[in-house]
């Protein structure tokens, strides 16, 4: 492994990188477009070599599964233009291997998101679709094999983000009720054999591409970054909190329009903790970032 730290600069080429906290060696895991894995602990970022990597790709769906104790990565969009992708993949600290295939794949996507179901011990994975309304796909990983899962009364699409909710022990997922260009957020949960929608008072705003949800370890709450769905140009990233009936509209950060990212983190004395980073690169030769960790209550800035 080699280092590559100049201030907060990394020797890290494209953009729109993945992310994923790898629970068993404590490290955020970072995939970026030249098939590059990047491990972080201790506010630094070293460059991993493997000797097997995922090809390239952008727009994976990406998490952690304990039962594996791997970091698990679906499908994406293949470079140069080559289509979409739909292969499964596991890093075990150090080294990726191809773990699709021992059965049915679920089939290529344009919105892919995943998220583990800590009370049913098994990776959900939703797949959807960037034309309104088109029917979304639910499939389950069980450690060796997907299944799928043909239910009723699901959300439509687009769904940009799903994440487990430890409070009420079901996976929370965002949909979009789109009209024209405009789509409003619909909050939905799944509870390992059932769809149901939820009618908060509050709804976050909704955003393809930039949604992402990770569990407070300090609340216990889900947390959720968005940015705002209105037609007055780029703006700041929004957190939210679900405590399991409604959301609540916490801190903005980032600067508006910047790519912000969000996933668990090894935290001091041995606790685990939450982190965002920002991608503020100028230009696509070299990866910016910028770094926040949540207290429970704020973000504070950290360097990564």
């Amino acid at each position: 492994i080699s280092a590559c730290l100049v201030g907060s600069e990394m020797c890290i080429r494209d953009r729109f990188p993945v992310f994923a906290y790898d629970g068993g060696h404590r490290q955020v895991v970072l995939l970026n477009f030249r098939a590059q894995t990047w491990l972080w602990s201790n506010h630094q970022w070293v460059l991993a070599h493997p000797t097997v990597a995922p090809p390239r790709r952008t727009g994976a769906a990406v998490a952690w599964d304990p039962d594996m104790k791997a970091v698990l990565l679906f499908g994406g969009q293949a470079s140069g233009n080559e289509g979409l992708l739909h292969d499964t993949w596991a890093w075990n600290g150090s080294n990726w291997r191809d773990v699709g295939t021992g059965g049915p794949a679920p089939p290529p996507s344009l919105m892919s998101t995943m998220t583990y179901d800590e009370k049913r011990h098994e990776m959900v994975l939703v797949e959807s679709d960037v034309y309104f309304g088109a029917p979304v796909q639910l499939w389950t990983w069980n450690g060796t094999a997907w299944r799928p899962r043909t239910v009723s009364g699901a959300p439509s699409s687009p769904v940009a983000a799903i994440g487990f909710d430890p409070q009420t022990g079901s996976v929370v997922a965002i949909a979009g009720d789109c009209s024209g260009f405009e789509c409003r957020s619909q909050t939905w949960t799944w509870d390992g054999t059932s769809w149901q929608q939820r009618r908060p008072a509050h709804e976050p705003d909704f955003a393809f591409y930039s949604m992402a949800t990770a569990p407070d370890p300090i609340s216990g709450r889900l947390l959720l970054l968005t940015v705002s769905s209105n037609t007055l140009g780029p703006a700041p990233t929004q957190t939210w909190s679900w405590d399991g009936r409604d959301w609540v509209g916490l801190q903005l950060i980032g600067h508006p329009g910047a790519d912000v990212k969000l996933v668990a983190a090894p935290g001091d004395h041995g606790k685990e903790t939450v982190v965002a980073f920002e991608d503020v690169s100028r230009d696509v030769d070299t990866l910016r970032l910028n770094g926040w960790e949540w207290t429970g209550s704020a973000w504070r800035t950290i360097s990564p």
